[in-house]
């Protein structure tokens, strides 16, 4: 199997090699006013010929009015009437002596460049209580997409715009609420408040969590059995039922499955039992999922794990976030074991059984892969992206040696 594993990243890595041109999503930023309460001081430092950093400066300040405007609508959040002192740089703003635990809101590559005294570390006034305030790594839109805690009252928010096709990461979170709060109760972290502003945007207060993310395998493998426990018992108040897979992915999925093929991305053997599998077009269960969960997503606390990041929860396939576990896991057997027997036993009429369903999600998450790859063609982040295909092929090649 390592042998096979190897092959198939060969053939990732060589796809990547091919294929030309990136695709590039454009955001267009019109002209913006700076509020009258912010006054932001450019940094010394090189020209900028292309006014990325004037954009930047400008996204933040907006970033900065829409905090204010939410801490002025929620009681449960602080409110100042002075101008507070922040550093900003790149995506971020915080305070000079933010708490050391809100350390983790920042993203990994600004952690401990904060020195005033550096070119690219700007200086703005504001009056806005949040400690630090993060735009979202894909803050592509016309609207900011961002994070802000508050280290003394142990606070988050999250703001989104709402998805051109009417979706959004906020109401998928506040429904999770409702659902998870009520059967699996400590799983996610306090709701505090959440509503919508006048333009558009959407927001959700929730209480700290004071947990550390389980990024490495080894702490994840150790919570496990609790994650699994959690997430089961949200099945079960939610309710599963079962859709035949033609219904969920309603077109392309097998045309799809034969590009990966065509491509080399899987062995031929696991390649044709895939074809088999959804030519049978057979129903698989579906209940509310997390859609994300990754380890960066679920914090070891005192009393157990706590899921966070719900804006991609919707009902989905039972295996869709068995998959995702089963990806990032670091003793595959054991959890895929501890998976099958968990969420096994299908009860659905002409349903896969739970292995079939878990190679089908498995094959789904492949499916896109070779459009994926294109995008990513000359970009830092495609052997990364190569290696993960090639461990999810590796994973549906195990996961089809225990279908019947």
């Amino acid at each position: 199997m390592k042998e096979a594993g190897a092959v198939v990243g060969r053939r990732a890595e060589d796809l990547v090699a091919r294929t030309k041109g990136v695709a590039r999503r454009v955001r267009r930023l019109g002209r913006r006013v700076l509020p009258a309460w912010f006054a932001a001081e450019r940094p010394a430092g090189p020209p900028d010929p292309g006014g990325a950093g004037r954009r930047r400066a400008e996204r933040l300040a907006e970033a900065l009015g829409v905090v204010r405007e939410i801490e002025q609508r929620e009681a449960a959040l602080p409110r100042t009437a002075e101008p507070q002192e922040f550093l900003t740089l790149d995506r971020a703003v915080r305070r000079p002596t933010a708490d050391p635990a809100l350390q983790s809101m920042l993203p990994a590559p600004l952690r401990g460049h904060w020195d005033p005294e550096r070119s690219t570390v700007g200086a703005v006034r504001a009056r806005v209580a949040a400690d630090v305030i993060v735009l979202a790594k894909f803050d592509l839109g016309t609207e900011v997409k961002l994070r802000a805690a508050y280290g003394g009252q142990r606070r988050t928010v999250a703001v989104q715009p709402v998805r051109p096709n009417g979706t959004c990461g906020i109401t998928n979170a506040v429904r999770s609420h409702e659902i998870v709060d009520r059967y699996a109760p400590g799983l996610m972290p306090e709701l505090l408040g959440h509503g919508e502003l006048s333009s558009g945007l959407r927001y959700l207060v929730e209480r700290w969590v004071d947990g550390d993310p389980l990024t490495t395998r080894l702490r994840m493998a150790e919570h496990l059995p609790q994650i699994i426990e959690g997430l089961s018992r949200v099945h079960l108040g939610y309710g599963v039922h079962a859709r035949r897979a033609s219904e969920i992915w309603h077109t392309g999925f097998r045309e799809q499955w034969q590009e990966v093929r065509a491509a080399g991305l899987v062995a031929e053997e696991a390649g044709a039992h895939v074809a088999d599998l959804l030519a049978a077009d057979k129903r698989l269960r579906l209940s509310w999922s997390h859609g994300d969960l990754v380890a960066s997503n679920v914090l070891g606390t005192d009393d157990g794990v706590v899921v966070i990041d719900w804006e991609h929860a919707m009902e989905r396939p039972v295996m869709h976030d068995a998959a995702k576990l089963h990806l990032f896991a670091a003793d595959k057997d054991p959890l895929l074991d501890l998976l099958l027997d968990e969420w096994g036993d299908p009860k659905a009429a002409e349903g896969y059984t739970a292995a079939e369903e878990l190679a089908v999600v498995h094959a789904r998450f492949l499916s896109r892969a070779p459009v994926r790859m294109a995008e990513l063609a000359g970009h830092r982040r495609q052997g990364v992206y190569a290696r993960q295909v090639a461990r999810q092929a590796a994973l549906l090649a195990d996961t089809l040696q225990r279908v019947a």
